[in-house]
Order: structure tokens, then sequence, then C-alpha cells
């Protein structure tokens, strides 16, 4: 018999939202709210939490193998550019998370199988960022508030503190009308089986952040004028707050320190001991 395809987190949060927006439903839920705060992890206990929750999650898809530290890590985790944002609930614990990786001197994770895609960005000048390890807790399966703070406050950070121009995500096709639909990002890379998936099936998306911003504000316009909007830029932070949250957020931003990369067993090379998603 076979084995029947675990759902993800993320999968039912998207899932969810869809509905909603299908429905004319609020996106994000009032009732009963959970009091969630979003920070970038900084500390190695908070990075292992990421990784051991991450594990679980790919683990539970088939996406990686077995390993004995439970951690999911990249190599680009050790770069000093890479980011790791966590949202937390009352208690600490982590909600979700989701991790951003800078073009530079290292090359994205996308470059593997759409490198001639993002070239064509490079060569226009572009600026990329990539959206990697998007993951939430199994105990928060049904909560959509967790994917506004998420991409609100990456968003932020790409564009006013790291001042990158595009986001680019690989996600399974299954996923990429939710992207286009209520995020606007384009499709630009055809479906490909991704190795650091087990081959599952992915798409490349890519959101010129010029974008986000011109939906920031023309929903805010829209929500003064009672037109109803079915995006989730209603409920990201108005533009006149994005300064604060940056500035929040650079202070926040911190590399992995050298224990910490002994710790997590990243050599110089950026080899890892651990089994990583390559």
């Amino acid at each position: 018999m076979k084995k029947r395809e675990s759902i993800s987190s993320v999968s039912v949060a998207i899932r969810n939202t869809m509905i909603s927006l299908k429905s004319d439903q609020a996106l994000v839920e009032n009732k009963k709210k959970l009091e969630f705060s979003i920070k970038i992890a900084n500390t190695l206990e908070e990075r292992e939490a990421v990784y051991r929750l991450a594990y679980q999650v790919y683990r539970a898809k088939g996406y990686i193998k077995e390993n004995s530290n439970e951690w999911l890590l990249q190599p680009i985790d050790a770069s000093r550019e890479t980011v790791v944002f966590i949202v937390q609930d009352q208690f600490k614990n982590i909600a979700g998370s989701i991790t951003l990786v800078f073009d530079g001197s290292s090359k994205l994770p996308a470059d593997k199988i759409y490198k001639d895609e993002l070239n064509t960005l490079r060569k226009n000048g572009k600026k990329i960022t990539e959206i990697s390890r998007l993951v939430i807790s199994p105990d928060y399966r049904n909560s959509k508030e967790i994917l506004v703070l998420l991409f609100n406050y990456l968003a932020i950070y790409s564009y006013h503190v790291k001042h990158y121009d595009n986001l680019v995500i690989e996600v399974n096709p299954r996923h990429k009308e939710y992207y286009k639909s209520i995020l606007c990002f384009e499709e630009i890379g055809i479906e490909k089986p991704c190795p650091q998936v087990q081959n599952a099936p992915a798409v490349l998306l890519n959101l010129p952040l010029i974008r986000y911003q011109a939906e920031i504000q023309r929903c805010h316009q829209s929500l003064a004028n009672e037109k109803k909007e079915r995006t989730l830029y209603p409920y990201f932070l108005k533009s006149s707050q994005e300064n604060l949250v940056a500035n929040y957020l650079e202070k926040q931003a911190k590399p992995m320190t050298a224990d910490e990369k002994i710790y997590f067993g990243f050599a110089e090379s950026g080899f890892s001991k651990a089994v990583c998603v390559n």
C-alpha cells in the first residue's frame, strides 16, 4: 500500500489563506488572537530550535534523510549575510521560521537548477534575495498570521536594511497560486525536480520589491476608500512604519560566532558535518 504523503503546516496555512481569499473572509483572524512576536534568530539556542523544527517538518514530508543531530542545515547558514526570522508564541516557542539568503560572494541555493534564470536578473543589475526553509510548527498549522508576519518582516529587511530589489523563492507548483495571487510574485522558472527536497517538483518565482512597496501604498489607500483587497498587503505594516521596524531588525541581525560554527559542524570551507540541504 502506498504511504500517504504528510501534509505540512505551511501547506495547511496556505490552503486556509486561499480558502479565506475565495470566500471573502478575513485573511488574518482577530478572534482569540494569539500573541505572536517576530524577531531575528541571533543565539545558538534560537538557531538550533529552527534547525530542529525544520528537520522535523522536512523529515515528515520525506524531503531529507535521517541524521543523528536532527538538524536541517544549509551551507549558506554559516554566511555572515544569512538571516533567519522566527515567529514566537507567548511562551517563546517557535511557531514558524523563514531564512533569507543574499546573493553575493556565495551562490544562492536556487542556482543549482535555476542558474540561467537568476543570471538574467543579475545581468539586468538586480540584487537578489532568496527565501528559503519556510516552516511552521504543527502546533500552529491553522494560523495564517504567521505567514503575514514572516513575509512582511523579510520584505522590510531585504528592502530597507539590505537594499536588495528582488525576492526569489522555489515553491512546490501546487503553492504557486498563493504566491502569485496574494503576494504578487511572478513565475520566472519552469517546473523542475529540486535536488534539495529529494527531487520534488519546484517552480521559481520572483517578486520585485518595488512592486511590494507599490502594493502596500495602493492597498492602504483602498482601505481608506473602503475597497476590499484580496492580497496580504493590507495586513502588512504601513510604509510610514517600516523605517522603525528596519532599525529594530538591523540591530538584531548577528552572524554566527566562531563557537557557533564549531558547534554546528561548520569548517572554514563551509562544509558541515551535519546533514545539509545543498
